[in-house]
């Protein structure tokens, strides 16, 4: 970068040299047919490098991490049950997965921050047309027999309770035939 700046220097004294000398009356009369030449050219090197020496680019955004794009947005059985609730009534309901509470639940009142709505929903049913959310769905696996993950799951259900959202809850070692998602699902979303 130093020797950059030491070019860009270099290179504006050369332009205000020329420009200097063809403006003397002794270089008009000695190249009188090229002197505005050399006035222009020594004006483009001073132009040039006053905007090399002063333009600072843009910084660009520094990540403090390494990041790369997921094969995936959810696990294959997870998938295999988004086909499974895609069968439901498609004419009538829309099913998107990974939805966080965020875009489906506002916030009332201004006690805490916001951060309890960024938990994330397995599925959610929508209407077709309006896109209203209409039921909220999860798919537990082992993990949630966690204490932690107990503790979060009842902060939804309490959250989708309170902002009268219905939440279903599968897991993964359960009966997940069509027939009996298909009427949980359908029982819940028209309460």
């Amino acid at each position: 970068m130093k020797f950059k700046k030491a070019l860009y220097v270099l290179f504006f004294f050369i332009g205000l040299t020329l420009f200097a000398f063809s403006l003397l009356p002794f270089f008009r009369a000695f190249a009188a047919d090229t002197f505005w030449i050399m006035t222009v050219v020594g004006m483009l090197f001073i132009a040039l490098c006053l905007v090399g020496l002063f333009y600072t680019p843009k910084e660009k955004v520094k990540l403090n991490a390494k990041y790369e794009r997921k094969l995936n947005m959810i696990s294959r059985p997870e998938y295999n049950f988004l086909l499974t609730l895609r069968q439901i009534s498609p004419e009538k309901y829309e099913v998107v997965p990974q939805v966080a509470l965020l875009s489906v639940v506002d916030k009332k009142t201004n006690t805490s921050y916001r951060n309890e709505l960024f938990r994330i929903c397995d599925y959610c049913f929508v209407d077709r047309d309006t896109f209203e959310p209409l039921l909220l769905v999860e798919l537990n696996d082992r993990s949630h027999l966690r204490k932690d993950r107990k503790l979060r799951d009842e902060k939804v259900a309490a959250i989708c309770a309170d902002a009268g959202i219905p939440l279903v809850t599968f897991w993964l070692d359960g009966d997940l035939s069509y027939a009996t998602v298909k009427k949980t699902v359908l029982k819940a979303a028209l309460k």
